[in-house]
């Protein structure tokens, strides 16, 4: 189900927020954001998606609680590996297997593998939320905090993502309240910035790109460039404007979500960039790759191999192609390149012109 869909701008969700503010109580509002998340996750990834999503929960909760009485890194180990296998086993099984046929000119056939929507996202929601119980980040344990936290559906196919601790802290926090005016008017403000965004700029781009796409012999050389400009801003567009959309969503019901843009084609450097780019995962990628791996702690070569290895999982975890590989190789490249030449701290106005158009 999309947020920009008639079934939920016209449905789902006036029923939703009508049952949320109609309910006293944060357990029954829990329970209610929990089924919500069931339907709204089934609406768009059918009954094989839904009980996947619901056996992965069912997993997780089980190794928290283990993890919490027993606090052993053996048992971490197991519970992220599991859940890694079951994103590779639905995401990257069959392109495992073309580049097993390149490499050893082997005929294995694809395999008729659903892809479950949203599943990065809610996989590294999973993890996070063990790691956290493993760091004593989260105290106690409670299940329908936790089943709330992963079907919370603002976020559930497409972030941002959450930190556990502070997403359950705000929740808690927020349920035991009225539903307030004010963030109903900032939430349809931000909801209504998104919308706009998707339906009015994106899609409008999205026409031009799609004529690109079709049209490649036909199209002169300045065409491909305004399409190669028109996909650019298509993409900002469309994510940002499911983020704005989703955060103003959550704000309705008095739960603040992290802003995942700001104005990244602003960025005058490719760290820079990465600053206002999917701002959660970015944040994500730091505290539960970058950090445990010595982060910038370990020397210099320690540091650019840190910074290569986290962004070809970047590049790995948006998609399950050589191409992605690639994006991240070359952004994890760009980003070393920065850390090399780019010491001399002073700015000026020429220098941040050019910075920025070679960011752009």
């Amino acid at each position: 189900m999309q947020f920009n869909s008639y079934i939920f701008i016209f449905l789902y969700f006036p029923v939703f927020i009508t049952l949320f503010a109609l309910l006293r109580g944060p357990k029954l509002r829990k329970f209610l954001i929990v089924f919500s998340g069931i339907v709204f996750y089934y609406y768009g990834g059918g009954i094989k998606g839904t009980l996947l999503l619901l056996c992965s929960i069912g997993i997780n909760t089980f190794f928290a609680y283990f993890l919490q009485k027993r606090k052993k890194k053996i048992i971490l180990f197991i519970g992220v590996a599991l859940n890694i296998i079951v994103l590779f086993a639905f995401k990257y099984t069959n392109f495992a297997l073309s580049v097993i046929n390149q490499v050893r000119g082997s005929q294995f056939d694809a395999l008729d593998i659903i892809l479950p929507l949203g599943i990065s996202f809610f996989t590294f929601q999973h993890i996070m939320y063990l790691v956290s119980i493993y760091r004593e980040d989260i105290q106690k344990i409670e299940a329908l905090d936790y089943f709330t936290f992963i079907l919370f559906f603002p976020k559930l196919l497409m972030g941002p993502l959450a930190e556990p601790k502070d997403f359950i802290e705000n929740l808690n926090a927020s349920l035991s309240k009225k539903v307030n005016i004010d963030n109903i008017a900032v939430g349809l403000k931000l909801f209504s910035t998104g919308l706009f965004k998707k339906l009015v700029l994106a899609d409008t781009f999205s026409k031009a790109v799609e004529w690109g796409f079709v049209n490649q012999k036909a199209a002169t050389s300045g065409d491909l460039f305004l399409v190669m400009l028109f996909y650019t801003f298509q993409i900002y567009f469309d994510f940002s404007g499911y983020s704005d959309m989703a955060v103003g969503i959550s704000r309705m019901l008095g739960v603040n979500l992290p802003m995942n843009f700001d104005s990244p084609y602003q960025a005058i450097s490719i760290r820079d960039f990465w600053k206002r780019w999917h701002i959660s995962l970015t944040r994500c990628l730091t505290r539960y790759l970058y950090i445990p791996l010595g982060g910038s702690r370990k020397g210099e070569v320690r540091t650019f191999v840190n910074i290569l290895i986290v962004f070809l999982i970047s590049g790995l975890w948006h998609g399950a192609n050589w191409t992605f590989i690639l994006w991240g190789l070359i952004h994890g490249l760009l980003q070393i390149t920065e850390r090399i030449i780019d010491r001399n701290k002073k700015e000026t106005t020429g220098k941040t012109v050019a910075k920025w158009m070679y960011t752009f």
